[in-house]
């Protein structure tokens, strides 16, 4: 029997892990609070890392992180990997998580830009493969950050061919939003901008203009349903009007201010109700309970749904 690697994955597979142990360093490095790794996944030039955290990682952070990884990529250094006794791996400091078990002979992984312990970039025991050196990762990029679990979070991230596939699909997504607004790549946020001040416009322009016909509507309602008022109230449905094309809640926000002095009320085909009560004869409440109606909100207007609206 012959044993056979696939050896574009073993490289791939490499690299992750290689990337995932320059992660775990940043992280100790540049988070204010202490950290320590949970799980990870190592996968073709897929790294996803969780490790505990008290928040979420800041932009700035992030941007941190993906940066220094990228520089100590380019600069090429060396990955060292040794055996050696577990006591004298213990004495080198390398990380550890010492509630696993391990033999009496351990891997250190050692990552450094010369001699000098100052340099030192990374050390860890670890059994898995790597590459020789970090310039093989390369290219490292952050794509998400998540809540996993409490006070956990993960990290997944790409290297080298990943990172390429992303970046030809975020180019791709790019100029299909460029071509849309009509501009470069370049200028998607400035047309972005410009687009978005003259929807608020266009928005604020419907809103008063829709104020203006709900309104109307209201008047000329008021004028029809006066032989449908109550001893001391207007009651007013909405059904097979033009007001049935209007939210509800637009509707009792309009009769509201059209309607501050007045006591109505007004329900429409999906018997919702709303009962404003100002003249102070019976609070809305009251009103609602005397007509056994289910409602809530306050003594001066109550809103609801009952089909025994209609019998009222």
């Amino acid at each position: 029997m012959k044993a056979h690697v696939h050896q574009p994955q073993r490289y791939a597979k490499m690299r992750a892990h290689t990337a995932t142990h320059l992660l775990h360093f940043m992280l100790h490095h540049i988070l204010p609070w202490w950290t320590k790794q949970a799980w990870s996944l190592v996968d073709n030039d897929l790294v996803r890392f969780d490790f505990s955290a008290k928040q979420a990682l800041s932009e700035k952070e992030i941007h941190t992180i993906q940066t220094h990884i990228n520089e100590y990529i380019y600069q090429a250094i060396p990955v060292d990997v040794k055996e050696m006794s577990l006591e004298d791996a213990k004495k080198t400091w390398a990380k550890a998580f010492f509630e696993d078990k391990y033999w009496d002979t351990v891997r250190v992984v050692r990552m450094q830009e010369d001699s000098t312990q100052s340099k030192l970039v990374s050390i860890e025991l670890c059994g898995w493969t790597h590459v020789h050196n970090t310039k093989d990762i390369g290219a490292f990029m952050i794509v998400s950050q998540e809540s996993v679990a409490s006070w956990i979070r993960r990290i997944t991230a790409y290297t080298w061919t990943k990172v390429t596939e992303y970046c030809n699909e975020l180019e791709i997504s790019l100029k299909d939003i460029a071509s849309a607004l009509d501009c470069t790549p370049k200028q998607i946020h400035e047309k972005l901008e410009k687009t978005l001040k003259e929807l608020h416009h266009i928005q604020a322009d419907h809103e008063s203009l829709q104020w203006q016909i709900v309104c109307q509507h209201l008047k000329d309602m008021q004028e029809e349903h006066k032989d449908t008022c109550l001893p001391f109230m207007c009651k007013i449905n909405t059904t097979n009007t033009p007001l049935e094309h209007h939210t509800f809640k637009e509707v009792i926000n309009q009769a509201k201010q059209l309607w501050s002095d007045k006591d109505w009320i007004i329900f429409n085909e999906s018997w919702n109700f709303a009962i404003y009560v100002w003249s102070g004869k019976i609070s809305a409440k009251e009103f609602a309970r005397e007509h056994s109606l289910k409602w809530w909100w306050s003594d001066t207007l109550v809103q609801g749904r009952d089909t025994s609206i209609i019998s009222i």
